[in-house]
């Protein structure tokens, strides 16, 4: 037997302390509950530093948790011969290790009924974390919470179908291979939707891990296939010809074809300009700021002359949006009706393979295309890669573009506005 202690996320400003044992052939890591600054452990010697504000209690903790390690492993195997002990005594020692650890797990009477009763919690009250790991106070958007839903679903589907319990120890490798197998067959979905069904069990299983729920880290090594398809943008003349179309008799149109145009116009998500609102606008400066609801980025969309001509049928600047599935609805028609019939063929990965399909362009036609389609317009325009991430607030890439290439608000809507005069 060997214990170690390592840190779980050494790249993030805080990360938890995991124990690591070697038993019998078998790696068990368990949480010990502890959080530290990284700059703040001692790799090579498995220890905090002298510079960790708590290093006391931290060391004091970790020294106890070694020492019953060590001792109820001598209980189980006098001999020292772990080699000869049985798989249902592996099991005893990582049960009596999580119980000495997290006396709650076991004790705590708050703890969810069942797993499918956290994770409703979770989806109630789960809020958004920063890159490096910290705990904000802003919930997840529209669009992410029916995510969740349908993960709650599929998973309650899942295991309905095949008789198989859900609990935190049942989230192991067999449970991955059985649920991403019957996701592709059976739900039919592309590898990017399973991929995002993956990234939110993980996400949940980290925050059940964090209340003290279970000790499992199975599901850290499931893997996410993060490839994606090919998608669809307008062409130039697309946009042309949507932004020309005589609508006066269809006015229900009329009002869609602008609330695209918009979206074309300031490169914005869907959800997000849901929330344009008056106060946004800053004509003095000839400029919309907008902090993304997704990534919180502040964004820099100028008021171009297309959208300005846009925005005189909207003095007000109130906007009524349907819903997004009622929007996508509504902009195929549309599609079809300014003659987006010819086909493409679009690729996705199903099972690991890369399938191709022929579509017609209209029924491609959804919200999303027209945050795209302002990205490829503006490339096409000669805008930079750099100009481009000021509006729609992707974030900066690199050393250049991170630290050294500042651009002031004015050259961003300058440079847009220029750009944006060849449509």
């Amino acid at each position: 037997m060997k214990a170690s202690f390592y840190l779980d996320k050494p790249d993030r400003e805080t990360t938890s302390i995991l124990l690591n044992v070697w038993l019998s052939g078998k790696r068990i890591r368990i949480a010990t509950g502890i959080t530290i600054e990284p700059r703040h452990w001692l790799h090579d010697r498995q220890t905090v530093r002298t510079t960790d504000p708590q290093h006391n209690a931290h060391k004091k903790s970790l020294d106890r948790i070694l020492r019953f390690v060590n001792d109820t492993f001598n209980k189980l195997v006098p001999s020292g011969k772990d080699k000869l002990i049985s798989t249902d005594d592996v099991e005893s020692f990582t049960r009596r290790i999580k119980e000495f650890i997290s006396p709650e797990l076991v004790e705590k009477s708050d703890a969810p009924e069942s797993f499918s009763d956290s994770f409703t919690t979770f989806i109630e009250t789960y809020t958004l974390r920063t890159r490096t790991g910290m705990i904000t106070s802003k919930r997840p958007g529209a669009e992410t919470i029916l995510l969740y839903k349908r993960v709650r679903k599929d998973l309650i589907t899942w295991s309905t179908t095949f008789k198989k319990p859900l609990t935190y120890e049942a989230i192991n490798e067999a449970f991955y291979q059985s649920f991403y197998k019957w996701l592709s067959d059976e739900r039919g979905l592309a590898d990017a939707s399973i991929s995002n069904h993956i990234k939110v069990l993980k996400t949940f299983m980290k925050w059940s891990r964090d209340k003290g729920y279970h000790n499992n880290n199975e599901w850290e090594k499931f893997w996410r296939d993060r490839r994606t398809g090919d998608s669809m943008a307008l062409t130039l003349e697309e946009v042309r010809t949507i932004r020309d179309i005589d609508l006066s008799a269809k006015p229900r149109l009329a009002r869609i074809r602008d609330l695209f145009l918009l979206q074309i116009y300031t490169g914005m998500r869907y959800g997000d300009i849901e929330r344009l609102a008056p106060s946004n606008f800053d004509d003095a400066t000839g400029i919309i700021r907008l902090t993304t609801e997704k990534s919180d980025s502040v964004c820099i969309i100028p008021l171009t002359r297309p959208l300005l001509q846009l925005l005189t049928r909207y003095p007000s600047r109130l906007f009524e949006f349907p819903s997004s599935v009622k929007m996508n609805e509504y902009l195929k028609e549309l599609g079809v009706l300014v003659g987006m019939t010819g086909n493409i063929t679009i690729s996705h990965y199903k099972g690991g393979e890369r399938v191709e399909q022929n579509y017609r362009r209209a029924d491609l036609v959804a919200t999303h295309v027209a945050r795209r389609t302002f990205i490829s317009l503006s490339t096409e325009f000669g805008l930079s890669e750099v100009v481009i991430s000021h509006v729609t607030g992707h974030s900066a890439k690199g050393i250049l573009q991170q630290h050294y290439i500042i651009l002031s608000d004015s050259v961003v809507r300058d440079m847009v506005c220029k750009a944006w005069e060849q449509l």
